[in-house]
């Protein structure tokens, strides 16, 4: 079930931006009596990063920080985390700045609600093709000093991930689990149909594959299966039926490097 989060943004909080270094941008909200009744949502000093505090969820007065930090800061621990990906060939990477939002009053907090969080795609290429893969917000856990993936909801259509937390301090970011577009293409008999099985996307999905030296030769795929398994087969990253595989060679070549592109 999709969860849907909704901010509503509140004048009654003191907000006021503060320059603590070149590194780091803070941005400071003080919540009073009334602010705390009517909930708020607060935004980073560059607008990408969102905490939403619903009526009531504080119970005394507060401050609030929101701070962006440089990636630099954080660059030791950007290789730990609690779960890697499955496989040798996702790579993980950070997208954007690091964000940190704090109740400094812990007691304000009892952790009986919870926040909202968003935290959009940072600015890309319009001119960039490449296939993005899984967005998710993760937290960095200072007691096992590793980064550990919170629930959460990539939206596109949005351009942006969304998760609810029940911390009163946290460290986020947005990690991109990106998958390769390029690779071997096997072939399998199936059911005689342009479709493919594929490590990567969900069934349903229509991809386009072209040679990787010829890419005017290509075929539009829909994805009706799982594989092949990457620990398997490492260097390949779609299996086509035979006859979207002889639309770009003969079966008789048995593997062909191609490029895998999501039809948009």
């Amino acid at each position: 079930m999709k969860r849907f989060f909704l901010f509503a943004l509140f004048v009654f909080a003191v907000t006021l931006p503060v320059h603590a270094s070149e590194l780091e941008m803070v941005v400071e909200t003080t919540f009073d009596a009334d602010t705390i009744v009517k909930g708020y949502t607060l935004e980073s000093h560059d607008s990408i990063m969102r905490l939403g505090i619903r009526p009531n969820t504080l119970n005394v007065s507060t401050r609030v920080d929101i701070k962006t930090l440089d990636q630099s800061i954080m660059s030791e621990t950007l290789a730990s985390f609690a779960e890697a990906p499955l496989d040798n060939v996702t790579e993980r990477v950070l997208l954007g700045d690091i964000y940190l939002f704090d109740i400094l009053n812990k007691s304000s907090y009892d952790g009986s609600d919870f926040f909202f969080l968003e935290i959009k795609y940072p600015e890309e290429d319009e001119e960039d093709e490449r296939l993005h893969g899984r967005r998710k917000i993760y937290f960095y856990n200072a007691v096992s000093a590793e980064w550990e993936e919170l629930p959460s909801e990539d939206s596109p259509e949005n351009a942006s991930v969304r998760a609810l937390i029940h911390l009163p301090y946290a460290r986020l970011a947005i990690f991109e689990d990106q998958i390769p577009e390029t690779g071997e293409a096997s072939w399998y008999a199936y059911k005689d149909c342009l479709c493919a099985a594929s490590p990567d996307y969900p069934k349903g999905t229509y991809l386009v594959v072209s040679r990787v030296n010829d890419p005017d030769s290509q075929v539009t795929v829909v994805v009706n299966d799982y594989g092949p398994e990457r620990d398997k087969h490492p260097n390949r990253i779609i299996d086509l039926d035979v006859v979207a595989f002889e639309k770009l060679v003969p079966r008789t070549w048995g593997l062909v490097d191609v490029t895998v592109k999501l039809l948009q």
